[in-house]
């Protein structure tokens, strides 16, 4: 579960470099709501080695969206402000 709670609170942080501020807020919202969506299977299923595998594979795809997206916004605290403002307003189905 420690994986998990790890892999939810780096998809905060993370989005794809493409598009702007808009696109990108709603990448990480996705991504949030995929995160969200392995931990209640965990949580049904702790015993499925499987879910690990999927939570590993999220965490590296999304390592390089988190380098991508600290260089993109380095210098840009209006879109960090912003993509703060998304995470805050995301809502999963």
């Amino acid at each position: 579960m420690t994986i998990f709670g790890a892999f939810f609170f780096a998809s905060i942080v993370l989005t794809s470099c493409g598009g702007g501020v808009e696109a990108d807020a709603e990448k990480m919202c996705d991504m949030m709501c995929d995160a969200q969506e392995l931990m209640e299977k965990a949580q049904k299923d702790p015993t499925n080695t499987d879910l690990m595998g999927e939570a590993m594979k999220m965490t590296t795809d999304n390592a390089s969206t988190m380098a991508e997206m600290e260089e993109k916004y380095k210098d840009d605290p209006e879109g960090k402000k912003a993509l703060a403002e998304a995470v805050l307003a995301c809502k999963c189905d």
